[in-house]
C-alpha cells in the first residue's frame, strides 16, 4: 500500500520530479564516466604523463564522492521543500507519524534507484559515445579505455544506492521528529545572525590567509609534490567559506541603504538575499571549487590540444619529408596549404647520401632558428651553400632525410652536377613540405603520414619532421588532454545542478511571497526582472571567485607545459566558452524557477 502511494506521490508532481530525476540522472552517469577512468589502472598507467596520476586520481575521486554527497543533499533539500508541506496535511488530517516517514522513506529510495539505474545507463552511453566523439575531436587513441567497466558499475551503483538510503534515513528522522506546524511553515523561518564587527573582520582576514596558503601550494607544487594538491584543497575550501562568510551579509546590508535599493524591486531582491544568505554560504563555496576546477581543467586540455602542435612546429624547419612522392601521394600534397616546398634527389651508396649541388642553390634548404620564447613564431632562413656544407650538413632536419638505423644516419655528402650524374647508388627524391597551419591539414597529415610509414618504416620512437613529432607528443600526453576536457566537463555540470537545485528548492516557499506581490499590483515585468537579478547574483559570486583560483591555480600546471608552451596562452577563448556554457544553466534555472514561483495571470 506504502509502495502504491509512494509512487502515486512521485506520479501526480512528474513535472517537479522530471527535473529532480534528471539532475540526478546526470550525476549518477558523470560519476561513472569518472570512476571508468579513475578505477582502471591499466589507462591510467599507459596515458597518463603524471607519474602520480594514480595518487591524483584517488584524490579526484575522493572529491567527486564528497560532491556527490553535497549534491544529493541538494536535490534531497528540493524534494522535501516539495512534499513537506503535504506530509504536514496528512498529518492534521489524522496519519500517523511512523506511516508518514515510511512513505517518504519509500518515495525517496524509489527515485534514487531509478535515477542510479538511468544514470548508469546513461554512463555507458556516454562513455561510448560522448567519450568517443571527444577522442575524435582531439585527435587522440588512448589505450585500455571501454565503455562497460563492471568495477566502476559496482562502485556507481554502491555509493548512490547508499547514498540515497541515508538520505531516506534522514527524511525519516526529520518528518518524525518535526511538528506538523513545523512542516507546515518550515519555509517562513530564516536564517538571521547578528552581525560582529570584530568577529566578521578576522573571518575575513584568515579566509584571505587560508586562500593565499592555497594559491602558494599550488604554485610550488616542484617543491611539495603530491601533498600541493590536498593542502590546496583543504585551504582554499576553508578560506572561500570563510571569506564568504565573512563578507556576503555585510555587503547586502550594506546595499539595503543605498539609493539603489530604493528603485523597482531591489529591496525585496536584498530582503530575499539576507532572509537566506547564510544558508546559501556553503553551496556558494562548492560551487566556486567546481567552477574552478571545471574551467581549470578545460583550460589546460584547451591549452594542450592548442598548443602541442605549436610546440611540435619549433622542433623542425618542416612537417613532412615524403620519399619517392606517388601520384596518390600528390594528390594529398595538392589538398594541404603550403608554405615551403622543396624536391632533392638523393643517392645512396653505402653509409653515405649523396645530394646536387645544382639542387641545393636553387633551392636552399631551410633551417630552423630556435628562439624558444614565442611559440608559435617561428624563424627560418637560409645559407649559401658553402656555409651550409660547414654547418647545415650536421643538423638533424637534414640528416633525418636519409635515416639508414635506429638513432643511425647516411652521412650526407654535396657533389657537383657532372659528379652527382656520374655516382653510383640508389637513387630516390625527398620532397620537404612545411604547412601554415597543421590542426587545419591534420587530416590529410595524418594520411599522408600513415602512406610514408607504410612504405618506409621509422625506427621505434624516431620522427622525421614536425608532425611526426606531434603525432608522438600526442600520445605522450593526450591522456592529460582529454582528462582535462572530460573533468571539466563533468564539474560544469556537476556545479550548475548543485546550484539549480539549491535555488530551486527554496522556490516553493517563495510562491507565497510573489503571489503576494501580484496580489498589490507589481507586473509580472518587475517580478521577473527582480527573479532575474537575485539567481544572477548567486551565479556571479561564485563564478568570480572560481575564476580567481583557476588564475592562481593554472600554476601547478606550468612544470608540465614547459617554455614556451604556457597555461596561460589562449586562456581568453577558452573562459568565454566556459561562461557561456554556464550563462546557458543560468537561463534553464531562471526558467524553472520563473515557472514555479510566478503566480499565473488571469485575464
Amino acid at each position: 500500500m506504502l509502495a502504491k502511494l509512494a509512487l502515486a506521490g512521485i506520479k501526480n508532481r512528474r513535472r517537479d520530479y522530471l527535473v529532480l530525476l534528471a539532475g540526478l540522472t546526470m550525476s549518477a552517469a558523470i560519476f561513472y564516466m569518472f570512476a571508468n577512468l579513475a578505477t582502471n589502472k591499466a589507462f591510467i598507467s599507459a596515458n597518463a604523463v603524471v607519474s602520480q596520476a594514480v595518487i591524483i586520481f584517488g584524490f579526484g575521486a575522493v572529491l567527486l564522492i564528497l560532491i556527490s554527497l553535497v549534491y544529493i543533499m541538494y536535490a534531497n533539500s528540493f524534494l522535501l521543500s516539495m512534499r513537506q508541506h503535504d506530509y504536514g496535511v496528512f498529518m492534521m488530517l489524522g496519519a500517523k507519524r511512523r506511516r508518514i516517514g515510511q512513505l517518504v522513506f519509500l518515495e525517496t529510495l524509489i527515485l534514487g534507484t531509478i535515477a542510479t539505474a538511468i544514470g548508469i545507463g546513461l554512463g555507458l552511453a556516454m562513455s561510448k559515445f560522448l567519450v568517443g566523439f571527444l577522442l575524435n575531436l582531439l585527435g587522440l587513441h588512448l589505450a585500455h579505455l571501454q565503455a562497460v567497466y563492471v568495477p566502476a558499475i559496482i562502485a556507481t551503483a554502491v555509493l548512490y544506492v547508499g547514498l540515497f538510503v541515508l538520505a531516506s534515513l534522514f527524511n525519516l528522522l526529520h518528518l518524525t521528529r518535526s511538528t506538523v506546524l513545523k512542516l507546515l511553515h518550515s519555509d517562513d523561518q530564516a536564517d538571521q545572525p547578528k552581525v560582529n564587527s570584530g568577529k566578521q573582520i578576522g573571518q575575513a582576514l584568515l579566509g584571505i590567509v587560508l586562500l593565499a596558503i592555497g594559491y602558494w601550494a599550488l604554485a610550488a607544487i616542484k617543491l611539495l609534490q603530491v601533498m600541493a594538491i590536498p593542502i590546496a584543497l583543504v585551504t582554499i575550501t576553508c578560506g572561500t567559506y570563510l571569506l564568504f562568510r565573512a563578507t556576503l551579509l555585510v555587503v547586502i546590508r550594506a546595499l539595503r541603504h543605498t539609493s539603489w535599493a530604493k528603485k523597482h524591486l531591489n529591496g525585496f531582491l536584498l530582503g530575499q538575499l539576507n532572509f537566506r544568505v547564510y544558508n546559501y554560504t556553503r553551496m556558494l563555496t562548492t560551487v566556486s571549487l567546481l567552477f574552478a576546477m571545471a574551467l581549470g581543467a578545460i583550460t589546460v586540455g584547451s591549452g594542450y590540444h592548442r598548443q602541442l602542435p605549436q610546440m611540435a612546429g619549433s622542433f623542425n624547419a618542416y612537417t613532412l619529408a615524403v620519399h619517392n612522392v606517388t601520384p596518390k601521394q600528390q594528390k594529398l600534397i595538392n589538398q594541404l596549404h603550403v608554405s615551403h616546398q622543396a624536391t632533392y634527389t638523393q643517392k645512396r651508396q653505402g653509409k653515405v647520401v649523396y645530394y646536387n649541388a645544382t639542387e641545393l642553390r636553387q633551392q636552399p634548404f631551410e633551417q630552423l632558428r630556435t628562439t624558444g620564447k614565442s611559440l608559435g613564431k617561428n624563424q627560418y632562413y637560409t645559407e649559401s651553400l658553402s656555409a651550409f656544407q660547414k654547418k647545415g650538413l650536421a643538423g638533424m632536419d637534414f640528416q633525418n632525410l636519409a635515416i639508414r638505423g635506429a638513432y643511425t644516419f647516411y652521412t650526407p655528402k654535396i657533389l657537383k652536377a657532372q659528379q652527382f650524374s656520374r655516382q653510383a647508388g640508389k637513387t630516390m627524391t625527398v620532397t620537404t613540405l612545411r604547412v601554415k597551419n597543421m590542426q587545419q591539414d591534420q587530416r590529410v597529415l595524418k594520411q599522408l603520414n600513415q602512406s610514408e610509414l607504410d612504405r618506409y618504416p621509422l625506427p621505434t620512437n624516431m620522427t622525421v619532421g614536425s608532425y611526426q613529432s606531434f603525432t608522438m607528443m600526442n600520445a605522450f600526453f593526450g591522456g592529460l588532454e582529454f582528462m582535462g576536457y572530460f573533468l571539466g566537463i563533468a564539474f560544469l555540470a556537476m556545479l550548475a545542478s548543485c546550484l539549480m537545485f539549491k535555488i530551486l528548492s527554496g522556490a516553493p516557499g517563495d510562491q507565497r511571497r510573489y503571489r503576494m506581490l501580484y496580489k498589490v499590483g507589481v507586473r509580472q515585468g518587475l517580478m521577473r526582472a527582480g527573479i532575474a537579478k537575485e539567481i544572477g547574483i548567486l551565479f556571479l559570486i561564485p563564478g568570480i571567485m572560481g575564476i580567481v583560483d583557476v588564475l592562481f591555480g593554472l600554476q601547478m600546471f606550468k612544470p608540465l607545459m614547459q617554455a614556451p608552451m604556457s597555461p596561460y596562452l589562449g586562456i581568453g577563448s577558452t573562459f568565454l566558452i566556459f561562461i557561456g556554457l554556464y550563462a546557458i544553466y543560468y537561463v534553464v534555472t531562471l526558467a524553472l524557477y520563473w515557472r514555479i514561483v510566478l503566480p499565473k495571470q488571469v485575464d
